[in-house]
């Protein structure tokens, strides 16, 4: 057997493994969605955002937690969007392209027709219209 074809064996052999978790996962970290950063997707996610935010805070024993007033500090999340000494210009950016990467994850709709067409001003991304869409 050649080597083209033992190794055409090989990966078709792999396809037929029971897989562990039941799913396959992605190794590494995923950086940018193939997907244009649009009005209505940075709505739903600011929407998606909010009410995660709300949904966790109500989950907890505490009235300061559950009303949304307190956001812990000393901890990776807090530290994670200036760790890299970025001005809050390029944070936002960065932000924007973790969207579609963060809504796919979780499973909500990236965007709407109706979303696009409420927001499109309002969210408009940075070069949006200009040749950056």
């Amino acid at each position: 057997m050649s080597a083209h074809s033992s190794r055409r064996g090989f990966l078709r052999g792999l396809t037929s493994l029971p897989l562990i978790g039941g799913s396959v996962a992605l190794i590494g970290t995923p950086t940018r969605a193939a997907v244009p950063v649009t009005p209505g997707m940075l709505a739903t996610y600011s929407a998606w955002l909010h009410f995660e935010r709300r949904a966790l805070d109500v989950s907890f024993n505490d009235d300061a937690l559950s009303r949304g007033n307190f956001v812990p500090c000393l901890n990776p999340g807090s530290e994670f969007h200036w760790q890299t000494r970025r001005s809050s210009f390029e944070e936002g950016l960065a932000a924007q392209r973790r969207a579609a990467i963060v809504l796919a994850a979780v499973g909500c709709p990236l965007t709407s027709a109706e979303a696009e067409e409420q927001w499109a001003s309002t969210y408009a991304p940075a070069g949006y219209g200009e040749g950056g869409r």
